[in-house]
Parts: structure tokens; C-alpha cells; sequence
């Protein structure tokens, strides 16, 4: 629980204007690449066990925070699913102003360099749940642009876009699966895409399609409701940008309907300018799978030989060797990561791990340590679909170079006596120079040796607070996003009610206390 202290910081008024000098992040990834490595580090091995709570913040009243928080060097900027985005003090959790939208925010926050009629502006970027991208003055809360990029109804943003160079690389996901349980609904006509914005004013410069042929009525049902494809290949993640080789990199999720195409469940690079497919690699072929499937395969929308619905839920990595080449680090929900040629998308390696699933493998993110040669692969492999084979959840080293791996650690879940609680490894992870930050969907936050995967700290979010904002509060699942490392501040969303998981709604904080 909070001390009184805290909960009156909170009710003493902070200044409104965020400090945008630095920021600890410049993607969803961190960097541009999405290494997820933070650099910016004060927490490490030596001093890691004496996080201790630092403030606790209710992410509105809904149960499945889905953005990712951004920190500079006073403030936390974090968007909810009630469509509020707010900038929160970093010291205190007070609130510094609050920015709200008629959608729920879907993506982290991100932060770019714009020019607005001739005046130099720091914009914080974000997606929503309804297709929209929007442009806010990261110091007054106000709208600087709103963009819907939607090319089908039921096209949301989930992937946090990507800022570059003054352009904005938003991928595009939908719920057009989930509609798919209705036999009444005609599935399936949306395809997956990705499109650059001019970021000074939310135009657009171009859009490319992750299916070339465009759907068609492809026969009916047996009450006679039309059946359409190719269509899916949804972008689930951030968009990865390779400077050196002027190429965006992203994975695509499976097709929700046959005919399947080859670019679905597949690692694809595109031209930075042009959006012009330069390669596509493709890891699982034939899935064609939406979510009337989970109700019966017999169902009038589940595709004849349903595929195994093995996405690429996790931005690929453009890292390098210990030699100095390229390489891109990518991991599947089959359970599969892999080393990948940045020039031509030639597969160099890979490994498995369990047996992967609709829920499994790698769902979220995984991370890398350059100066290690490590890239980190948590495994959720949650029970789902008709897989066969023993589930693996838990964290993994392998080396960049060659995919050997250097360690493996079991998730053993804190379930007992927990409604809604499963195991596995499901959210995005982050590293530092000594440390991986992983969670469970059982709550738990924990730091992991890099070196040798020796658990250094835990925490079990599972539970009730007090919030600074005075809202009723508590922890459950952690998945989606994961942990936030700025400085000596860790942050994470705790609750997540999709698949049946335990929702919750708490933003926590904390701090390095004394060293003993």
C-alpha cells in the first residue's frame, strides 16, 4: 500500500508542462531497431534488489491496459483503453495534463520532432482501436493532427508506429477474426498493410498491402452467406527500421481465409521511401485461420484444414554479429526464432522452443544484448488449440551469431488459490547491460542475470492498491507490452482480461531504495 505521503503528493498540484528534453525511449522498441535494450540503465545487478514500489497509478476502470508508457526526464506519458492519454509526473504519478480521445489507445507512445506552421513542436504519436493516428504536443496536451488511416471498417492500429525522419511508419492490424464467429458474417475481406505519414501533418505518402491480389467472393456457406479471400496478414507489431539498408522490417500474422497467400506468418522488408517489397521470407505456409475456428472447426466461417493461426505477434530485431554483420533476430508464435539475412531474408539459423499455439511460443517481443552477443526469447506455449507436445514456458538466451543456447529458465507460475491464472511468458521483455526484465501472466515482474539467468528479484503484481489517483486499483495478468527501465525507475502495467486472463488496471512504479 501507499504511504499517506505519496497519496498527498498527489493531491498537491504539479506543473502541467512536461519536461521534453530527453526522452528514454525514441520507439516501441527503444531504439529504431527494436532491440529493446536500454542503455539508460541505473538499475543493475548490484543494486536491482532494492527496488521497492515508488507510486502506483489506475489506468481508468477498464481491464486491459493495452499501451506502453514513455519517460523523459520528469515525466510518464501512457494512453488507456477509456481513450485517455495522459502525462503523469515521474516523480509523484501526479497528473500532469490528460488528453482524451472517443477510442481506446492501442499502441505505446512514441515521440518525434515535428515542424507545425513554421514552429519547431515535440509530438508524442500514437494508434487506435478505431484506425486512427494522432499527433499530440508532447508539452500541452493539445491535438496537433488527426489521421484515419482505416482502408476497411474493422482495421484498428495495435502495433505502435514508428517514427523516422520525419515520417511516420504505422502498421494495421483488425478485428475482423473475432467476427468471423458469427455465421452470419461474410469473411473475409481485410487485408493487412502498412503506410508512411508525413509527420508534420498526417498525410499520407504511401501505403503498401501485405496480400497483392485483392479479395473476391470465393463461393459461400451452407446458408448461403458469401465467402471472401485471399484475405489477413495482419501487422500485430512495430515496424523495425534498418537505416544502413534504407528498409523497414515486420512481420505478418496468418491469413483469415483461403486462398492463403505467401506472405502471411512471414518476416517481410520493404523500401523506406517507396514502401516497395524488396524480399518476403514466410515461416508457416497454408494458415488460414480466424477465431469461428476456437468454436469448431465444423463452423461456416473456419477455413477448410484450418492453419495453426502461427503469427509473428513480435517486431523483428536488426541487430549484428560479434563480427559486425547484419542479422535480424525474429521469434513466431510456433515457439521458432530465428537469425535472418537483412540483404535478402535468407534464413540462418533457427531453434525451437515447446510446442507453440494460438496463445504460445513467442507472442509479444523478444530483446537483445549486443555487448553479450545474447538475444533473449521468452515462451508463453499457454494450453490452446489442438497442439500436441509439452509446453515450455519460460525465458531463453541464445547466441546472436549461431542460435546455440546459452541458457534456459522455466516459468514456474504462482497459481495456486488464483482464478483466471495460467503460465507463460506472453509479454514483450527488456534487457540492459546486466539484467532481462520478464513477466508472467501470472503477475509476476522479475530481473534475470543476463549472463546466466539467475532470478535476482521478483514481484507479484496480483493484488489490490491504493492508487495516487484515488481509483479503485488492482493487479492481475501481465502481457502485451511488458516493462518499462528509465534511469532508476521500472515501470509496469499490471492486468490483462483477453483470453480469460485476470484484468486489472494498475500502472505501478518503482524506484532503486537503499542499498543495504
Amino acid at each position: 500500500m501507499l504511504s499517506t505521503t505519496c497519496l498527498a503528493a498527489h493531491a498537491q498540484s504539479c506543473a502541467s508542462t512536461p519536461g521534453v528534453e530527453h526522452f528514454y525511449a525514441t520507439s516501441w522498441g527503444i531504439d529504431e531497431r527494436n532491440t529493446r535494450f536500454q542503455p539508460e540503465s541505473d538499475i543493475d545487478a548490484t543494486n536491482v534488489a532494492s527496488l521497492e514500489v515508488h507510486w502506483i497509478f489506475g489506468l481508468d476502470e477498464n481491464e486491459a491496459p493495452h499501451s506502453y508508457p514513455l519517460v523523459t526526464e520528469d515525466s510518464v506519458f501512457i494512453g488507456t483503453t477509456d481513450g485517455n492519454l495522459y502525462a503523469l509526473d515521474k516523480q509523484s504519478g501526479c497528473i500532469r495534463w490528460v488528453y482524451t480521445i472517443d477510442s481506446p489507445i492501442r499502441t505505446g507512445v512514441v515521440p518525434g520532432q515535428i515542424n507545425v506552421n513554421s514552429t519547431a513542436r515535440t509530438a508524442l504519436f500514437f494508434g487506435t482501436y478505431s484506425g486512427e493516428v494522432f499527433a499530440v504536443d508532447a508539452q500541452t496536451g493539445e491535438q496537433i493532427w488527426r489521421k484515419n488511416v482505416q482502408d476497411h471498417a474493422y482495421a484498428m492500429i495495435t502495433g505502435t508506429p514508428s517514427f523516422f525522419d520525419g515520417k511516420l511508419i504505422v502498421p494495421v492490424s483488425s478485428g475482423e477474426l473475432v467476427l468471423a464467429v458469427n455465421p452470419f458474417f461474410a469473411c473475409c475481406q481485410f487485408q493487412g498493410s502498412i503506410l508512411s505519414l508525413n509527420a508534420h501533418s498526417g498525410d499520407i505518402n504511401w501505403r503498401t498491402k501485405t496480400i497483392p491480389d485483392p479479395p473476391k467472393v470465393t463461393g459461400s456457406n451452407f446458408i448461403f452467406v458469401e465467402k471472401w479471400g485471399p484475405s489477413g496478414a495482419p501487422i500485430w507489431s512495430s515496424p523495425t527500421i534498418d537505416i544502413e539498408r534504407n528498409q523497414i522490417l515486420f512481420g505478418t500474422g496468418e491469413n483469415y481465409t483461403t486462398p492463403a497467400s505467401d506472405t502471411s506468418d512471414a518476416i517481410i522488408a520493404i523500401d523506406l521511401d517507396d514502401g516497395s517489397i524488396r524480399w518476403v521470407q514466410q515461416y508457416t505456409s497454408q494458415d488460414a485461420f480466424n477465431m469461428s475456428c476456437t468454436i469448431s472447426m465444423d463452423h461456416p466461417n473456419c477455413p477448410k484444414n484450418a492453419g495453426p493461426d502461427l503469427d509473428f505477434g513480435a517486431s523483428p530485431i536488426i541487430t549484428q554479429t560479434r563480427s559486425g554483420q547484419p542479422i535480424i533476430m525474429a521469434g513466431q508464435k510456433s515457439g521458432g526464432v530465428y537469425g535472418i539475412n537483412p540483404v535478402n531474408g535468407e534464413r540462418l539459423w533457427e531453434r525451437q522452443f515447446g510446442r507453440g499455439g494460438y496463445l504460445g511460443g513467442v507472442h509479444w517481443g523478444i530483446a537483445v544484448n549486443e555487448l553479450l552477443g545474447l538475444v533473449f526469447a521468452p515462451i508463453s506455449d499457454v494450453p490452446t488449440g489442438p497442439f500436441t507436445g509439452n509446453p515450455e514456458p519460460g525465458l531463453n538466451a541464445l547466441d546472436i551469431d549461431t542460435g546455440e543456447v546459452k541458457w534456459s529458465v522455466p516459468y514456474v507460475a504462482n497459481c495456486t488459490d488464483r482464478e483466471d491464472c495460467r503460465s507463460g511468458m506472453s509479454a514483450a521483455i527488456t534487457a540492459t547491460d546486466d539484467l532481462v526484465f520478464a513477466t508472467g501472466l501470472d503477475g509476476g515482474l522479475h530481473a534475470f542475470a543476463a549472463h546466466s539467468g539467475e532470478v535476482l528479484w521478483s514481484y507479484d503484481t496480483w493484488r489490490d492498491y491504493d492508487s495516487v489517483n484515488g481509483i479503485e486499483t488492482k493487479g492481475g495478468a501481465i502481457d502485451v507490452h511488458g516493462p518499462v527501465v528509465a534511469g532508476d525507475l521500472l515501470l509496469i502495467q499490471s492486468g490483462y482480461d483477453s483470453f480469460g486472463q485476470m484484468g486489472g488496471n494498475a500502472l505501478i512504479a518503482f524506484k532503486l531504495g537503499d542499498q543495504k
